[in-house]
């Protein structure tokens, strides 16, 4: 029986919060942001600012804070109870573990997708750095440049999960510090240079309107082929994945949680009978375990705002570059070539600037990889712990077979031939389209019903943390649905 609060003290940092201790508490959900800064913020923002100028840039603010109220209901919910809310989900009504399920497994499916598409993205980079010739004689069953740039990201996931494997939790945290510093440092220093119009940036970015294709999308033999058959609104699943990743990479940030134990996160697991009894009595120990707990809910209230507002001001700057140097110029990333156009992003500001767009470049990309090791690890853990709680304890070393399938499965999207595997953004669309909008919608509700039965009234969310829930979870679901029907509207 609890004989004095339930969780221990918090931190003063926490009791008498202070701006320069904000980020003390920044772990998990910089190593988020830091893992969907590469292929979200490079190249599906730039290509939205490319296409469709600032018209789409509420797509990224919408999504952005729809997101992070998504991740902080979930994170809010482990602090409290030490429960991962795939655990929680498991007791919903209807069939037994019907929804995480729904969750998990799309999100175990995509993943070789993002294994081989993010290094492809890479590798063909690389080549058009180095200038490789470009026309060869086929290589088995691939295309010249399709054989090297397979090879190329062969080596960048390698390298990556040697990376992964040898380094620790720590050193993952101050790589993420130092891509995304590097990056809103670079890139805010173009917008500023650059001047851009402040009330067609403003209204784009508050203002929702229906994607169109500018009339030259169309038109323009480069990108015709690639346009003339493609919803502007598939356009649209890959910007609302671009920010801050998807439902895959949540449920890893969420387990990632517990090694910052936060609240009874990584302490213990405790149901809501012994949250019930541990601050329902109206005593002097009730009193301060209600008041401890919320507490310690600003820790993950901390890092995932300051996370997220890193990932949407990063992922507007690019669409604001992409709107400013190449809708202009008509220069859309597409096909394998979807780094090179953002070139121009510095090089307006001094040619010999290119060579800190490489660097950035390489650095952003393999930190995502890198990270995504990390990540979808606990993903998959969390996930199997949900599921199948016994095995994890017939197969301790499960951690390390999960890297193996992402490394593997990655290996074999890669070396698939192009006429089977389809282009990378296709693929990646098909990724988004099974696990974004919508499943984040659905898992917004499903932490409405975790937070009214599964945690005492003290401890709930208050009316207005859960309307906020309901209105992001209202918002991806209407706008997931609608990139499903356009894409089921397409094949």
């Amino acid at each position: 029986m609890t004989t004095g609060p339930l969780y221990i003290e918090p931190p003063p940092a926490l009791v008498h919060p202070r701006p320069q201790y904000l980020f003390s508490f920044l772990g998990p959900g910089l190593i988020i942001a830091s893992v969907t800064i590469g292929s979200g913020e490079l190249v599906f923002a730039s290509r939205s600012g490319a296409i469709f100028g600032y018209n789409l840039l509420w797509c990224f603010l919408y999504a952005g804070v729809f997101k992070a109220i998504q991740v902080y209901s979930a994170a809010r919910y482990i602090t409290l109870t030490g429960e991962h809310p795939m655990t929680a989900w498991t007791r919903l009504p209807g069939p037994p573990l019907w929804f995480p399920l729904l969750i998990a497994v799309p999100a175990v499916l995509v993943m070789p997708i993002a294994f081989s598409a993010l290094p492809e993205m890479l590798a063909g980079f690389i080549r058009r750095l180095v200038d490789s010739p470009e026309h060869g004689p086929e290589i088995w069953a691939w295309q010249f440049i399709e054989f090297w740039e397979n090879f190329g990201a062969t080596v960048v996931l390698v390298v990556c999960l040697v990376l992964a494997v040898c380094s620790s939790y720590q050193l993952l945290e101050r790589l993420s510090a130092l891509v995304l510093g590097a990056i809103v440092v670079c890139v805010g220093i173009s917008i500023v240079v650059l001047h851009p119009n402040l009330f067609d940036l403003v209204r784009g970015m508050i203002w929702p309107t229906n994607p169109e294709y500018p009339d030259w999308i169309l038109n323009d033999p480069p990108h015709k082929s690639e346009f003339s058959e493609r919803s502007p609104w598939l356009e649209v699943s890959l910007y609302l994945s671009a920010v801050g990743g998807g439902t895959y990479d949540y449920i890893g940030y969420v387990g990632m949680i517990r090694q910052k134990k936060w609240g009874l996160a990584g302490r213990a697991c405790v149901g809501r009978a012994e949250l019930e009894k541990a601050v329902g009595s109206g005593d002097s120990t009730a009193d301060e375990t209600v008041r401890r707990a919320r507490t310690w809910t600003r820790a993950p209230l901390v890092d995932t705002s300051l996370s997220f507002l890193f990932v949407i001001l990063v992922t507007l700057m690019f669409g604001i570059l992409g709107a400013l140097v190449l809708h202009p110029e008509k220069a859309v990333p597409t096909g394998s070539d979807l780094l090179t156009e953002q070139e121009g992003f510095l090089t307006v500001l001094n040619p010999h600037l290119r060579w800190l767009y490489l660097v950035g470049v390489l650095l952003a990309f393999i930190g995502t990889i890198y990270g995504a090791f990390a990540v979808y690890r606990y993903t998959l853990v969390e996930s199997v712990k949900a599921v199948a709680p016994r095995l994890l304890e017939r197969l301790p070393g499960l951690g390390d077979w999960l890297v193996a399938y992402f490394f593997v499965g990655g290996l074999i999207m890669v070396w698939l031939p192009e006429r089977i595997s389809g282009d990378i953004v296709p693929r990646v669309t098909v990724a988004t389209i099974i696990s974004g909008a919508t499943s984040s919608g659905l898992w917004c509700f499903a932490m409405l019903w975790v937070d009214r039965v599964c945690l005492p009234r003290q401890l709930r969310m208050s009316l207005t943390g859960s309307l906020l829930v309901f209105v992001a979870g209202t918002g991806m679901t209407i706008l997931g649905i609608q990139t499903i029907l356009a894409y089921f509207e397409l094949v």
